[in-house]
């Protein structure tokens, strides 16, 4: 049979980050962060000023508007005024004194934001150095990119809030970063003095961009003009972020939320966001909802916005906070909705009858050789081998003329190879031949689920992204795994490819597809057959290290 191959299944854009280590990340971090901050010891003294607007034209009406305009002898001797339409203040510090007047009694969270990170891009340099121990990493398109969560809790439950940082590889500079109490995304950069100055940053939501109108050093100031020391002070006004647990023990008894219905996504889970408190304790500002189903996002906001707090005091002083807000939640299907499973559960159960890696048989060994079009334009046939011993000790191996791409694990260690024109593309065949994606790699929340057909026969379909009403999916933005009444994965998409699993056979109590067909835009872009399956013999347990190719697993969905 002619076998029409579509030769856009190499163009699929896959990213695998080969291992980084630590110490070199955190360098680079705290390098980026040092060569663009002002307020730092050996920064010449400086003068700054900034105009603050809505970055996009729908958001003019928001009245983010203002200016904020810094005079700087030290890290401990300055002088700031920012202004908006609903807040003016100066504020004098010299060593430990602090001199503030006040127009307004809050300070919007996006201004104090705005006038810290023209100056000091992240405010708390060695907490971020700790998170880029454990964060995940990615490189992509010329950036590296950091993410963490950041987790709160009501005391009984946790959930978390993603936090990021990026770094322009080719200039060594931050590109974005914040986490709870700050935030921002820097451009435009010029050199100041050693210094590399972000003349445009952006914060918030609606998004403000504070772009740097003058920046020079700082001449002679009129005597007194430092003076944080003479009389006439209004109290002092503060921001700290603290932890939700301290907060809520000032918080006044509310009313337990009625939640409503859910046609989809998980009964009972959590929901979180950021928060501002004003110095009475009222919620002044409530960031976005990151919640485990969306559907209780809009009550539980709203909810929030109706809670009350006690004066939070530091140092016999009510503050602003900036904090979290964590509420579980609980209900129910609408009456005559069916209620399915988790999509964790069938993502599990679909690994564990279909695909012998998910078991705790006997080790083996599974050859395939698989049929698409390479780089060169030609079609020619690949080889495909996955050797299992055990959870901790396997390897999987591709090749495709000159190329190769292999993925293996010797115990705690892990190991990535890719080389060649056609590494992508074999690592694409990885990824068909065990498509479902790892448990830590997704929100439940995410997923919808319904009854499907395939083919006439009855199946489970666990589905996210845009669909149109049609159920045309949108290519970019759309994955769907089905599952037939075994929990067997019959079908799937993503990346704008179907993909067809037939030709069934047992294997120590799995069904293993035998035939493994890739199809984009209506055309049969890979053809994998499995040709092998069988108990290994004895293994050379030395094919499962690979030296010098140590890798660290990061922004992958697959389990192995």
């Amino acid at each position: 049979m002619r076998i029409r191959l579509a030769a856009a299944v190499v163009a699929v854009i896959m990213v695998w980050p080969m291992g980084m280590r630590a110490e070199d990340l955190t360098t680079r971090v705290k390098k980026a962060v040092e060569r663009s901050t002002l307020d730092q010891p050996g920064t010449k003294p400086f003068h700054l000023k900034a105009m603050l607007a809505p970055s996009l034209e729908r958001d003019k009406g928001s009245g983010r508007t203002g200016e904020v305009e810094i005079w700087w002898a030290g890290p401990g001797e300055w002088r700031r005024e920012v202004r908006s339409p609903e807040f003016h203040q100066i504020e004098i510090v010299n060593g430990t004194k602090d001199w503030q007047k006040n127009e307004g009694d809050y300070f919007p969270e996006w201004l104090r934001e705005t006038a810290v990170a023209l100056v000091k891009p992240v405010p708390d340099l060695d907490m971020l150095l700790k998170r880029v121990t454990t964060a995940d990493v990615k490189t992509l398109m010329g950036s590296t990119y950091l993410s963490w969560m950041t987790m709160g809790s009501d005391g009984t439950v946790s959930q978390g809030i993603g936090a990021s940082f990026a770094i322009t590889d080719s200039t060594g500079l931050e590109l974005y970063g914040g986490d709870v109490g700050w935030d921002g995304s820097f451009n435009d950069y010029q050199g100041f003095h050693g210094r590399m100055v972000a003349r445009t940053v952006s914060n918030g939501s609606p998004e403000v961009t504070a772009k740097v109108t003058v920046l020079e050093d700082l001449d002679d100031t009129p005597p007194g003009f430092f003076d944080a020391g003479v009389s006439g002070s209004d109290p002092i006004l503060q921001t700290q972020v603290v932890d939700e647990l301290a907060v809520r023990k000032n918080l006044f008894p509310v009313e337990a939320v009625v939640w409503p219905p859910l046609e989809n996504g998980p009964l009972e889970g959590a929901s979180i966001t950021d928060v501002v408190l004003d110095r009475e304790g009222q919620v002044r500002e409530v960031g976005v909802a990151v919640t485990d189903n969306p559907g209780v996002s809009d009550i539980f906001l709203k909810y929030v916005q109706t809670m009350r707090f006690k004066p939070y005091v530091v140092d016999g002083l009510p503050v602003q906070v900036v904090t979290t807000i964590t509420i579980p939640f609980k209900t129910v299907r609408p009456s005559g909705v069916e209620s399915f499973e988790s999509a964790r559960t069938y993502f599990e159960r679909g690994r564990k009858v279909g695909f012998p890696a998910a078991g705790t048989g006997p080790a083996y060994i599974l050859e395939a050789k698989f049929t698409t079009r390479g780089i060169s334009g030609t079609v020619e046939t690949g080889t495909y081998t996955d050797t299992w011993v055990s959870d901790s000790q396997w390897r999987r191996e591709a090749t495709f003329g000159t190329s190769r791409f292999i993925r293996s694990r010797n115990g705690e260690k892990y190991y990535l190879l890719a080389e060649g024109p056609d590494a992508k593309m074999l690592g694409l065949v990885l990824m068909e031949m065990e498509p479902i994606p790892a448990i830590d790699t997704f929100t439940e929340s995410d997923w919808r689920i319904k009854r499907d057909m395939v083919d006439g026969v009855a199946t489970i379909r666990v589905a996210r992204g845009h669909e149109d009403p049609d159920g045309t999916p949108d290519p970019g933005q759309f994955n769907s795994y089905w599952f037939d009444e075994t929990g067997l994965l019959v079908k799937s998409y993503g990346n704008a490819m179907e993909t067809r699993r037939s030709q069934f056979s047992d294997f120590n109590g799995t069904k293993v597809a035998r035939r493994i067909d890739v199809i984009y835009r209506g055309n049969l872009a890979l053809r994998i057959d499995v040709t092998e399956l069988e108990p290994a013999g004895t293994v050379d347990k030395g094919m499962f290290t690979i030296k010098r190719h140590e890798w660290v697993r990061q922004f992958t969905s697959e389990v192995r």
